[in-house]
């Protein structure tokens, strides 16, 4: 057969081309139908608790009882006489502690507005509302936590780890402070909104991180960075101090990581140079909804009080924050010795780490306090050692060589807070070490509040009694925190004239011209104080030893 023909068969290095063959129609698959529920059955058998979700579970239930098990102490009361007088009237609330009207009252927040609507629709009593809170608050402060620690790193124990820093890497002298997350500190203040307010501060931030993500394939719309704005401003109402703290965050996250221009090859020329800066400038401005959004929602609030004069009423409380500022070496020593490393790693890779800065921002604003005098700004503190623990914790889950010894060392630095700081909040005394805080036992004043009606106004000095007997609905004559709906000199003179009364030297006429004046009913004295002619004692404490008496109705009196 001559080899020329077509149908002779190719050798195999014949290097003609074949012409291939039609495809053929893929094989029918026969699937078979899962049956109803199946589907979700095998997601839920795929799924796996993280680790947060176990060990953030195990802490809120066991903190939580802690809150729920302290006594009704420190300022609880001043709390739960505010959901009191949101109770009795939404709208017009009067002064928390005195028989006073209460517009231009800061405790009136969205956060307490939310509580008085609760009370009102559960039957709940101040006191109730406050404790019940406290689940609540902790709740968003982990939630926040989480959300804030995912945008800055992948690691499935950085949450976990960041947990256990923010209640035990702080130093070796305890704080116990509303705002402040030691372990020592968070049972009793799990109910106010300082709480909460880290929590929504934390969640903030995580949404700032979120819309400056750089790897986002779209811009943020004008609707998202006005939403930011938003819960800045709500933050700045619910807990004004650790608002400024949030926002300052917020602001340092969004110039942080939007970079526009900033970040081209950089190039000799003024011109260049300036072409860049103008492009990051206006990258930035195109952040304008976000005061947008607070100023507006600071402006939605002006018939409870107007968030903007709290400035000049901060120098009223500077005396009581002086605290603040002692032992600050003792009280932060362990977790500077860990952070300031994390922070110099940071920002070797990256000279505008948000972590970093949003740190130093808060850290700066606390140090212009104590040069101002402006004590006040002391409790910015509070948040600003949250970027620093959440540093460490990104750090030490990094992979890489000294990992071993670097959770060494946040093992022991932690463990060594814990022991001195704050294990008196879980321990018994026994065992912690002489000068660790122990959780607040203070005594109850339901005995006084079952003969003293609501509204009444009682005159004492007892420091425990002034700030428990408006969490029954009970006004005090002196209230013990400065309020803007009550000028601080007619604060000042009642608290004159409450110390006269009870001195023993004021003789029985300057002592009713007081009792009219603030038209007082009842007197809470200690043990020690003389009861006067003109008061009948009708009841006792027999924890305190102090001393309920009534005073005689005056003519003409509502009362």
């Amino acid at each position: 057969m001559d080899s020329t023909d077509a149908r002779a068969p190719r050798t195999p290095h014949d290097p003609t081309p074949r012409t291939p063959a039609p495809p053929s129609a893929p094989p029918r698959l026969h699937r078979r139908r899962n049956p109803p529920g199946a589907t979700a059955s095998r997601a839920l058998g795929r799924w796996r608790p993280t680790p947060f979700f176990v060990f953030g579970g195990l802490f809120w239930i066991g903190v939580s009882l802690l809150a729920l098990s302290v006594q009704a102490c420190c300022d609880l009361g001043q709390h739960a006489a505010v959901v009191e007088r949101l109770r009795a009237s939404l709208l017009h609330p009067r002064h928390p502690a005195a028989d006073l009207p209460g517009a231009g009252s800061p405790y009136y927040s969205p956060y307490a507005l939310a509580e008085g609507v609760l009370a009102r629709l559960f039957g709940l009593s101040g006191w109730e509302t406050v404790r019940l809170a406290a689940p609540v608050n902790l709740l968003v402060v982990l939630l926040g936590l989480n959300a804030f620690v995912k945008r800055f790193t992948a690691s499935r124990w950085a949450s976990t780890i960041a947990l256990a820093l923010l209640v035990t890497l702080w130093g070796t002298e305890p704080l116990a402070w509303s705002g402040f997350a030691g372990l020592v500190s968070l049972p009793v203040v799990a109910g106010y909104p300082s709480t909460f307010a880290l929590g929504l501060a934390l969640l903030t931030w995580a949404y700032a991180a979120q819309l400056t993500d750089p790897e986002r394939a779209d811009p943020p719309s004008r609707w998202a960075r006005g939403g930011l704005g938003a819960l800045c401003g709500v933050l700045l109402l619910v807990h004004p101090v650790s608002g400024v703290a949030g926002v300052l965050g917020a602001a340092v996250l969004v110039l942080a990581r939007v970079r526009g221009g900033a970040d081209s090859p950089v190039r000799h020329t003024v011109s260049a140079r300036t072409a860049s800066a103008r492009t990051a400038l206006r990258a930035w401005a195109a952040w304008w909804p976000v005061p947008l959004g607070g100023l507006l929602v600071a402006l939605a609030w002006l018939p409870w009080f107007d968030v903007l004069t709290l400035g000049a009423d901060s120098a009223v409380l500077d005396p009581t924050h002086a605290a603040l500022y002692t032992d600050v070496l003792a009280r932060f020593w362990l977790l500077g010795l860990l952070a300031l490393p994390a922070f110099a790693l940071r920002l070797r890779r990256d000279p505008r780490d948000a972590l970093t800065w949003m740190c130093a921002a808060c850290v700066a604003v606390a140090a212009y306090g104590w040069v101002s005098g402006h004590f006040t700004y002391g409790r910015v503190l509070g948040l600003a050692v949250l970027p620093a623990q959440v540093a460490v914790a990104v750090e030490v889950t990094r992979a890489g060589r000294g990992r071993a010894l670097k959770g060494l060392a946040v093992v022991a630095a932690a463990g060594t807070g814990f022991v001195f700081a704050q294990s008196g909040a879980v321990l018994p005394q026994k065992w912690t070490p002489p000068q660790t805080r122990r959780l607040p036992d203070w005594a109850s004043y339901a005995w006084a509040a079952s003969s003293v009606r609501p509204g009444e106004p009682v005159l004492t000095d007892q420091r425990e009694g002034v700030r428990s007997l408006p969490g029954f609905g009970i006004d005090t004559v002196a209230p013990v925190w400065s309020d803007p709906a009550l000028p601080e000199k007619e604060r000042r003179a009642r608290w004159r004239a409450t110390h006269r009364y009870l001195s023993g030297r004021a003789g029985a006429a300057e002592r009713a011209e007081i009792a009219r004046r603030y038209d007082v009913r009842w007197l809470l004295l200690s043990r020690w104080q003389r009861v006067p002619k003109e008061a009948k004692v009708l009841d006792f404490s027999r924890d305190t030893g102090e001393v309920l008496a009534k005073l005689p109705a005056r003519e003409g009196s509502s009362r």
